[in-house]
């Protein structure tokens, strides 16, 4: 009773249903119903210094890193809550150290799971280059009213899957909503795909 107690009382409760959601979202991706890269990009966050260097969250997908984030949060949340109630007070003021606490321990967080992320790297860095690799020559229809130096989405069909990437094409070319383009080259910077006119 102590535990639901605790896991279900503000602040807790907010990182209990975001875990609920990570262990549905797990759940249905071992059944097969979803991606790990469904999200679509990286975190790329730098969230300080320390004796390991830059600490960030490049190089895995959104969900491992969000999820090990939100697991994180409710761990410490769990236990600060449970060891340090008693500060919390009550009435207005429960609420708004119930916040500092939460937003606290997400913050630590963070800091611990953009530790956790860097042996994964290697894990899924392999896998990104072949995939970005395979995506050069195909065709993609624009997903944007518009395709500048800055801005502009695709879809492409890959492996029986659509998938939006970010693309760029010179100024001087005219895209639209639903055109067809060819992906040429894709910038490691930016992670994005340069797209021309359909030849044919």
């Amino acid at each position: 009773m102590e535990f639901l107690n605790i896991a279900l009382t503000f602040p807790t409760a907010i990182f209990s249903t975001l875990l609920l959601i990570v262990i549905g979202f797990w759940s249905i991706a071992l059944l097969g119903f979803a991606d790990i890269d469904m999200l679509e990009g990286d975190v790329d966050v730098d969230v300080g210094e320390s004796d390991t260097g830059s600490l960030g969250f490049g190089g895995v997908p959104l969900t491992v890193s969000l999820s090990l984030a939100i697991v994180i949060s409710w761990f410490c949340s769990f236990y600060a809550h449970k060891f340090f109630a008693y500060l919390l007070g009550d009435g207005v003021m429960f609420y708004v150290l119930g916040i500092a606490m939460m937003l606290g321990c997400f913050f630590v967080s963070l800091l611990v799971t953009a530790i956790l992320v860097k042996p994964l790297r290697k894990f899924f860095q392999s896998k990104e280059a072949a995939s970005k690799s395979d995506f050069i020559g195909l065709e993609c229809v624009i997903a944007t009213g518009k395709v500048t130096t800055s801005f502009g989405q695709g879809k492409v069909q890959i492996n029986g899957t659509e998938q939006l990437i970010e693309i760029r094409c010179d100024e001087d070319k005219a895209f639209s909503l639903g055109d067809i383009a060819v992906l040429i080259e894709h910038n490691d910077v930016a992670n994005t795909y340069t797209v021309v006119e359909k030849p044919w």
